[in-house]
């Protein structure tokens, strides 16, 4: 056996390993993503099955998890078929040429998948803004502008890196345009614009976190109360399930943007080549590039099952006239207008919530967390 021969099948058993692991890494996420997205859909068929957006939504997810299931198939494929090209067909041709055949038809397959990956970051986006929608009581309308807008890039850089696709898709490596330039910076541009869509999606639940936070500050300002515990020495405010829910929302953001920020940086040309070029690196990227795909669809899975689990946190969500919160609060009464006296008629409905009564043009966050402070020591927890 030759010296070259040699070192082509060591790079076919490097590659056999590699793929391996990470297949058996994909294959344990996808499982885990199923999950999600069964328990997804039936809260939504539970709760509110007839309304034209859930159905939309359950559709969304199911496609992207039929486009995950796909894109695992497709990495099946490429596992089989380079140990096929290079060690099962075609003997008489010499080891160099059956794998440079394996490698050529791999390379195909990974334009096919680029191409599905940004679609199903799209779907994706989407899902997200339509979450950050059923918020807008808690920030202006005009400010859901900026998301869209950045879903409305992807879109483009999504049209444009099919076109690339289809043209040079064999100048893909490692999941990574090499040439010619324009498809390497669409490519760049369709992280660039995940990550700032998934920061303005933070932001904006960050801010209603913040919101929410400071409705309830004021009635558990009293160490006394129910929503403080004591220890070491000093009292801390107990989060509400409230809180707990948006900020598992904003830390799930912040890991869905870093996950976008590695593909970034990695897109890069000086640090591409650095991983390539690394035996550690590069086997860590591949397992992380197999993987891409679940995480992109578990993310926006993740959300809605945060949301539709605690009776609706976002998707209730009242016009920003409307003067009730949707972070509604376990146990209140429900709201009705009443008349300012009997026999007179208001020119404002007055809303009654656990005996305190508030002007319609009146009804501030603070003021709904004070008038559920009964409510809330009597339960002894916030349910959203």
């Amino acid at each position: 056996m030759t010296p070259e021969e040699t070192a082509t099948l060591r790079n076919i058993g490097l590659d056999l390993i590699k793929s391996f692991v990470a297949i058996v890494n994909e294959s344990i996420l996808l499982t885990i993503y199923g999950v999600l997205v069964l328990k997804a859909c039936s809260v939504l068929l539970r709760k509110e099955w007839r309304r034209t957006p859930t159905l939309l939504t359950i559709i969304a997810l199911l496609t992207m998890f039929a486009v995950c299931v796909v894109l695992w198939a497709l990495d099946m494929a490429n596992f089989i078929m380079e140990v096929k090209l290079s060690m099962v067909i075609d003997l008489d041709l010499a080891l160099d040429a059956r794998f440079h055949n394996a490698l050529a038809f791999i390379l195909k397959l990974a334009a096919a998948q680029d191409a599905l990956y940004s679609y199903l970051s799209l779907i994706g986006d989407a899902i997200i803004i339509w979450r950050l929608w059923n918020l807008r009581t808690y920030f202006p309308r005009w400010v859901i502008v900026l998301p869209l807008a950045s879903l409305l890039g992807s879109t483009v850089v999504t049209v444009l890196l099919t076109y690339c696709v289809g043209a040079v898709g064999s100048e893909i490596v490692l999941g990574t345009f090499q040439n010619p330039e324009l498809c390497r910076n669409v490519q760049i541009s369709t992280y660039a614009m995940a990550c700032a869509t998934t920061t303005l999606a933070t932001g904006l639940i960050g801010a209603t976190a913040w919101s929410y936070a400071s409705g309830l500050k004021s009635m558990t300002s009293d160490p006394g109360k129910s929503s403080w515990q004591t220890g070491s020495g000093r009292n801390r405010r107990v989060r509400s399930q409230g809180e707990s829910i948006l900020v598992l929302m904003i830390e799930s953001g912040l890991f869905y943007f870093l996950f976008f920020t590695i593909q970034l940086v990695g897109d890069v040309p000086r640090v591409h080549r650095f991983v390539t070029a690394n035996n550690v690196l590069s086997f860590l990227f591949t397992m992380f590039s197999y993987a891409t795909s679940v995480i992109v669809g578990i993310y926006p899975t993740i959300v809605v099952v945060l949301a539709q689990t605690k009776a609706g946190v976002l998707d209730s969500a009242p016009s920003a006239s409307a003067p009730i919160s949707s972070l509604r609060i376990g146990g209140l009464p429900s709201v009705a207008p009443t008349s300012e006296s009997a026999g007179v008629a208001s020119t404002q409905p007055t809303y009654h919530i656990a005996s305190k009564d508030f002007d319609g043009d009146q009804f501030p966050l603070e003021q709904r967390a004070q008038a559920a402070s009964t409510d809330l020591h009597s339960e002894g927890k916030v349910n959203l």
